[in-house]
């Protein structure tokens, strides 16, 4: 987290020299000057900085004023958390701490600042945040540029604290002062941060762009410490939207920087190889991920953040339970609680989630399924305080964005209770054979019997699914889709129009099968039905009904908000990227959308105007919405 608040140490070398009147002294040039080329050099690599700074303080020990030796150790302060090096920033802030009353308002705020990095880095919100209100006592003896500074600690605090919303408007009053400035560099550093905020709202295509705009600036002025941070910010959104292939580049640029860089640092090191670890596992590549977790174990005892740690022990974790490694698992997430236990939960929630889902795979691999219930139950409770969270932020934000993740979060929270349920009959019917085994043998046949009449009742399920579930795509088939429409057409009052129905084909998929092979083809239509699924309300019922051609049943819906969803599954569709053996496919859909009215008297007509107007659709250019009028 440290070395992500780099310009929070430019801003106070900024303030440090507009607070000098027009007569500063010798002493005071003297010290304007060091801390120039400190600020030149920390902008090529804080490590640079951190040796030239403690040079001074060594070699002119005897001849520094107070005022002097407290300013440079807050500049090394600042370019120690940059490093991620938390421990000697510590130690320096106890030997500042002495010497606050000598401290001016713009020097005060940026040993706040300092004081509320390690903090943040420690895991105590709270103590971090009484820091900066300290710091906000003495913004009205503040320039311009140490507001902005000030604004982008306060953004940092509550990305940190996941009120997104707070950081947005911080941020944006930070990028306006430096905008006003002119200064290109300090405008780069925010919006490399601002990309956290954006991040953490879901809005990856706004998040990305930021980044990508800070990185391009970055590698022309050639700031290889900077470049790498652009890039491990842009391969954590990337294992977001698992995008894979673009975290592996972006962690091997991060790699061949640091091997080429005058003063390469292991801790960028470590943070490629638990990129690339986390890209892998994805890719269910166990081999190559349990590599680069060795690889980065070598630099994890040197990690301070607490979060990174969490992080760390999580993914490790996972592999190891995917390993069946148990007993090493155990030894993991007992180390993580012990950190946990020090973190307030408003701060680790998404920890504390993740923590539970491991706990409850580890209980199932150890046959402990009651336990296992347990953890899934404590996972959806905490997980509703969540949803709370997350749907206050989208209201508050408006965004559509939120919309699709409430859906995506709910139905995983039906699938666990599916699972729950699953474990609950497992576990009583293991307690039922075991209590039963010395009864009579008729009361043993008798089980013998519940059990046989057991089995038959779940394949005549399992049965009937398969029979109305598309064997590829998981949705309802042509005979289930159909039947539902028209028993809901038969429901419909008399005199309702509100019926709408949406049939949709992808275009020249033929194509697709001929270029990639079958097997592309088929992981091409299962893509496409996730990403329409979500693009759907929970509601609407969507089925295939022929090889690449689907329809969706809306009920209670009207054209106008029919039509409003055509859109949102055409443009899902085609953001969609379909990783192949080959290359990444992309592909569009050609959309038709009717609604019931007067002169439709049963649902073969509906259908019927439903596939004109996506014969309309095929016809007018393809990858586009026609309603039939």
């Amino acid at each position: 987290m440290a070395f992500l608040n780099r310009y929070l140490l430019s801003f106070a070398l900024a303030v440090f020299f507009s607070t000098a009147n027009a007569n500063t002294s010798v002493d005071q040039q003297w010290l304007e000057e060091r801390l120039a080329i400190a600020e030149e050099k920390s902008i090529e690599n804080p490590t640079l900085a951190v040796i030239y700074l403690n040079n001074i303080l060594k070699s002119k020990v005897t001849t520094l004023t107070e005022i002097q030796r407290i300013k440079l150790q807050i500049t090394l302060a600042e370019n120690y958390l940059l490093n991620s090096d938390m421990n000697k920033a510590v130690e320096l802030v106890k030997q500042i701490q002495s010497y606050q009353e000598l401290l001016d308002a713009t020097s005060a705020v940026s040993y706040f600042i300092v004081k509320s990095d390690i903090y943040l880095l420690q895991g105590d919100s709270k103590l971090a945040l009484a820091e900066l209100e300290k710091a906000k006592e003495k913004i009205t003896l503040l320039d311009d540029k140490a507001k902005g500074n000030l604004y982008a600690a306060f953004a940092n605090y509550h990305v940190n604290n996941h009120n997104e919303s707070k950081a947005k408007d911080y941020y944006y009053k930070a990028y306006e002062v430096f905008l006003k400035s002119g200064d290109d560099l300090q405008l780069a550093y925010i919006e490399s941060t601002m990309s956290q905020s954006y991040e953490a709202l879901y809005d990856f295509d706004k998040a990305i762009e930021l980044q990508k705009k800070a990185l391009s600036y970055f590698s022309r002025k050639n700031l290889s410490f900077d470049m790498m941070v652009s890039y491990y910010h842009l391969a954590k959104i990337y294992l977001k939207l698992s995008r894979n292939s673009d975290v592996i580049f972006n962690a091997e640029q991060i790699l061949k920087i640091n091997a080429e860089s005058k003063s390469s640092s292991p801790k960028f090191n470590y943070y490629a190889y638990i990129t690339l670890t986390q890209a892998y596992l994805q890719l269910g590549n166990i081999e190559q991920s349990v590599k680069f977790l060795d690889l980065s174990n070598q630099f994890v005892a040197g990690i301070e953040d607490v979060y990174k740690k969490i992080d760390h022990f999580l993914i490790q974790t996972e592999i190891e339970i995917t390993q069946s490694k148990l007993e090493q698992a155990n030894r993991t997430i007992t180390k993580t609680n012990e950190i946990l236990s020090d973190i307030p939960a408003e701060s680790a929630i998404t920890f504390l989630l993740r923590l539970n889902k491991l706990q409850a795979k580890l209980a199932i691999k150890e046959g402990n399924f009651e336990r296992a219930t347990e953890e899934y139950q404590s996972y959806i409770s905490l997980n509703e305080q969540h949803y709370n969270y997350i749907r206050e932020l989208f209201r508050s934000q408006n965004k559509a964005q939120f919309d699709i993740k409430k859906l995506e979060l709910e139905k995983q929270l039906l699938e666990k209770d599916k699972e729950l349920n699953e474990f609950a009959l497992l576990e009583i019917k293991q307690e039922q054979a075991l209590h039963h085994s010395m009864m009579f043998s008729v009361l043993m046949l008798a089980l013998v019997l519940l059990i046989f009449a057991w089995r038959q009742y779940r394949l005549k399920r399992k049965f009937n699914g398969l029979a109305n579930t598309d064997y590829l795509t998981g949705v309802a088939n042509r005979r289930k889709v159909m039947d539902y429409a028209e028993l809901k057409w038969l429901e419909l009052k008399q005199g309702c129009n509100k019926f709408a129905l949406i049939s949709f084909d992808l275009d020249h998929f033929k194509k697709v099968n001929d270029n990639y092979g079958h097997p592309a083809g088929d992981l091409v239509l299962k893509t496409i039905v996730n990403v329409a699924q979500q693009a759907i309300r929970e509601n609407d019922f969507l089925g295939r009904i022929g090889g690449e051609e689907f329809l969706v049943v809306l009920i209670d819906t009207d054209q106008v908000e029919a039509t409003e969803i055509a859109y949102r599954i055409k443009s899902a569709i085609e953001k969609a990227q379909i990783q192949s053996d080959k290359d990444i496919i992309r592909v569009t859909a050609s959309l038709g959308v009717t609604q019931k009215n007067e002169q439709t008297s049963t649902f073969k007509d509906l259908l019927k105007q439903a596939d004109k107007a996506l014969y309309a659709a095929k016809e007018n250019g393809r990858n586009r919405v026609e309603v039939y009028e």
